[in-house]
């Protein structure tokens, strides 16, 4: 079963650099809405939160993440 919902959040790791965990979850909570920076609504096909850039659209963050995870974006999106 296809999931409606990508969550990506963005940690800080004490060296400096920053991990990326990407989740895909059939419903959201406030606590995934308070630390996620980009909520996917693949059913609506919307953007529910987009703290990365707020002006791109749907499609536009869907194919930044095409780029980014390539094919283990797929099976959600099939």
């Amino acid at each position: 079963m296809k999931s409606r919902y990508m969550l990506v959040t963005y940690f800080k790791r004490p060296n400096g650099k920053w991990d990326e965990i990407t989740e895909f979850k059939n419903s959201i909570s406030n606590r995934h809405i308070q630390e996620s920076k980009v909520i996917l609504d693949f059913k609506q096909k919307k953007c529910v939160k987009n703290g990365l850039n707020p002006e791109a659209t749907f499609d536009d963050m869907l194919e930044m993440y095409k780029r980014l995870l390539g094919d283990k974006l797929k099976p959600y999106l099939d």
